[in-house]
């Protein structure tokens, strides 16, 4: 079987205008450290966390500057602070403003519903709910008959920035951490919309529906006024996630270029038993994506209403789940709503789901919670796992359902062996 993959690739390994170093262990001292940097003409030298620095460089001589450095025998680690990009298509947003009305917190509450077998889909009175197709095509209206989330769970959104002030969005949001510009606001619009995917108000009256009706976000803004983020920033924004109770990380940027110390950064969060879940790209390729290929991550790439694989979404080993990615309508800026497409916006539809999961059961570990979701996709494509759909569409109701229905399996087991058991779930 042949596929065509569309040339939207770009090469990216000359996007960077600083470097990553860590000192070699017998000049771990600050104060030395400045004065050898500065000594070779580099200023500016800013600490990042731990032993790892920021050298800004010069265009001009920037790959002369990184063998200096690399040759110099002071330094474990020098690599490029590589950038990584939103991966939306772009488009100009038509905002459509809305009028705040008078909400209701009348909510369909069936969380302690034993029977997941023949759920109806839950319509709740958001006024464009109907232009939300994509919660219908993942089921997520059926898995809110089991569970409409925890406001104790958070999601962070490593992104533009979110409008805490929309009236869609107002309560949702925790106070964001703004690690990029001077501005704390969401001056782009892309932070805000994933935001409102994962966890807009729901049943209240007015504009869209959240997967997650009771999960709440943390945004910390990463990017620049250009809608880049460098791999540092991520790095201290993956520390600032930890630090902050965050279970669940939502990241739609992605570059193609591998960095050391943003592995080390994914490996560490997972290690701490956080979930990280990111787009598969928008190039339209079979090639490899940051951090989506990095382990533990789960790499989301688009579909379309029909389910066949969008001509943007990347393709490759990295691709884990599949979910809608065109016209997705959601929250944005100026208070309004608006259609988006891109991978950006399928991989929040995984992360709101994980959020869903982890409601039901608490206990469960990061790894856990991505067997679910990978066990409950509709497969699609060759049997199994493939570089094009990954594991298979993304299904909200079946992933809630396996843990529904293995709830009291699972606690007797984490009773019984002192930990979590892992034999519940089924291949």
């Amino acid at each position: 079987m042949s596929f065509y993959f569309p040339a939207l690739a770009i090469e990216e390994k000359d996007d960077y205008d600083s470097l990553i170093v860590r000192p070699s262990k017998h000049i771990a001292n600050p104060r030395r450290i400045n004065r050898l940097m500065y000594k070779r003409g580099f200023i500016g030298f800013q600490k990042v966390k731990d032993d790892l620095y920021v050298v800004p460089l010069n265009e001009s001589d920037k790959k002369t500057k990184i063998a200096e450095l690399k040759n110099s025998g002071l330094f474990e680690l020098v690599e490029p602070d590589y950038k990584f990009t939103l991966d939306e298509i772009p488009r100009s947003r038509n905002y459509v403003k809305i009028i705040k009305s008078n909400e209701s917190n009348d909510l369909n509450d069936n969380t302690n519903l034993t029977d997941i077998s023949n759920l109806t889909d839950i319509t709740p009175n958001d006024k464009d709910f109907s232009s939300q197709y994509y919660l219908k095509e993942i089921n997520a209206t059926k898995a809110w008959n089991v569970t409409v989330g925890d406001s104790s769970l958070v999601v962070g959104i490593l992104d533009t920035g979110v409008d805490a002030k929309h009236p869609d969005l107002e309560g949702k949001v925790l106070q964001g951490i703004n690690l990029s510009s001077q501005n704390y606001s969401d001056q782009i619009g892309h932070g805000t919309e994933v935001a409102g995917i994962i966890a807009a108000k729901t049943n209240n009256n007015q504009g869209i529906a959240g997967i997650g009706w009771n999960t709440n976000v943390l945004p910390i803004k990463i990017t620049d006024e250009n809608g880049q983020a460098r791999v540092s920033t991520v790095v201290v924004a993956l520390e600032q996630a930890y630090e902050n109770n965050v279970k669940i990380i939502q990241i739609s940027l992605s570059t193609n270029q591998f960095s050391q110390t943003l592995k080390d950064a994914i490996q560490l969060a997972h290690d701490r038993g956080i979930l990280i879940v990111s787009t598969a790209g928008n190039t339209g390729v079979q090639e490899v994506r940051y951090p989506a290929a990095f382990p533990g991550v789960i790499g989301v790439g688009a579909i379309n209403q029909s389910k066949q694989i969008e001509y943007y979404s990347t393709r490759g080993d990295h691709v884990s789940l599949v979910a809608p990615g065109s016209s997705i309508y959601t929250t944005t800026l100026n208070l309004g709503y608006s259609a988006v497409t891109g991978t950006s916006f399928s991989a929040p539809q995984v992360a709101g789901t994980a959020a869903l999961v982890w409601s039901i059961l608490p206990g469960l570990t990061n790894d856990d919670v991505k067997d679910i979701l990978f066990q409950s996709a509709d497969d699609r494509g060759e049997n199994g796992k493939d570089p094009i759909y990954g594991y298979g569409v993304l299904n909200t109701e079946k992933a809630v359902a396996i843990a529904k229905s293995t709830k009291s399996t699972f606690e007797v087991q984490q009773t019984l062996d002192e930990g979590i058991g892992k034999t519940w779930i089924t291949k």
